[in-house]
């Protein structure tokens, strides 16, 4: 509703004199008293309508910072404006919720659909495994009560491929961007957590000949490309002490075209670099799905 300007409500509510000569014309007091009236009752009403423009405009303000959602930081140097209401992985969904319909594989699609990897369900266990460090060169868990995993599914295919776009380093590393955000969130907010696993949609590589071919008329093979990216608490310490938008400076996270050319894409290339896995899925004899991951050289 168009809040009244401030001058209306006394221009609308002027008192007309009587006319003179009528049978029960007022006194001099009373039109004096009626003018009186008029008069405070105009500066009322001009008061009420500045305090409904007033209230116009902060209403208008709220709506504006709920319908962004706290993507930027509050001016008390607060981390973030938004944090989720529940903890565990109730917690660790709100985040994946609040975090993943910004990132778009086009300004209509969403890039991918995060969802939490339940690693303490006893109906159906899921553990993520890496490279032993001790001499075995064995494999070890990660310890389920204190790892988050999150699994993008890419839109537009029925494998969690993203279907959308074509594939490229610049989007790989928009999903990289995601995944440190989902992190970031997650070890400011969620107090237990100390490992974040990002499993990615799956993609492929394109591997051809190069030097001396044995069948220079052979084709590229194309082969299957599953990664996953894992960070580590004390790792991301330093950027959990300043607010996210010194890290991510934008709002609203680039495109996959623009992202080559945003002030935070050395740095997310930087910080996700030793943090890059293959990833494969096996089932154990148990009947348990175990996510292996193993780690490839910087990016």
């Amino acid at each position: 509703m168009t809040p009244r300007r401030a001058d209306s409500g006394a221009a609308e509510h002027h008192v007309a004199d009587s006319p003179v000569g009528a049978a029960h014309q007022l006194t001099s007091s009373s039109r004096r008293a009626e003018e009186a009236r008029s008069h405070h009752s105009g500066k009322f009403r001009a008061a009420v309508a500045v305090l409904i423009v007033l209230g116009a405009v902060a209403l208008a303000l709220a709506v504006g910072l709920t319908v962004s959602r706290g993507r930027g930081t509050s001016s008390g140097g607060d981390w973030s404006q938004w944090k989720p209401q529940d903890s565990g992985l109730a917690g660790a969904q709100e985040i994946a919720d609040f975090v993943s319909p910004y990132y778009r594989a086009t300004p209509t699609d969403q890039l991918a659909v995060v969802t939490t990897v339940n690693l303490n369900n006893p109906a159906s266990p899921v553990e993520v495994v890496v490279p032993s460090t001790n001499s075995s060169n064995g494999l070890q868990p990660l310890p389920p009560g204190s790892t988050v995993a999150y699994n993008l599914c890419g839109v537009g295919s029925s494998d969690c491929a993203i279907g959308i776009g074509q594939p490229s380093s610049a989007r790989l590393l928009l999903l990289r961007r995601e995944a440190l955000e989902l992190a970031l969130y997650t070890f400011k907010f969620l107090g237990g957590a100390r490992t974040v696993v990002a499993v990615l949609p799956p993609g492929h590589t394109v591997q051809g000949c190069t030097g001396i071919c044995p069948k220079p008329q052979t084709k590229a093979a194309v082969k299957p490309l599953n990664l996953a990216l894992a960070f580590d608490r004390k790792e991301l310490q330093p950027w959990l002490n300043r607010p996210l938008r010194t890290t991510l400076p934008e709002a609203l996270p680039p495109s996959v075209s623009q992202l080559s050319n945003a002030p935070e894409s050395e740095l997310v290339s930087v910080i996700t670099a030793h943090g890059m896995f293959s990833q494969r899925v096996e089932h154990a004899q148990d009947g348990s799905t175990v996510i292996v991951l193993n780690p490839l050289p910087p990016q």
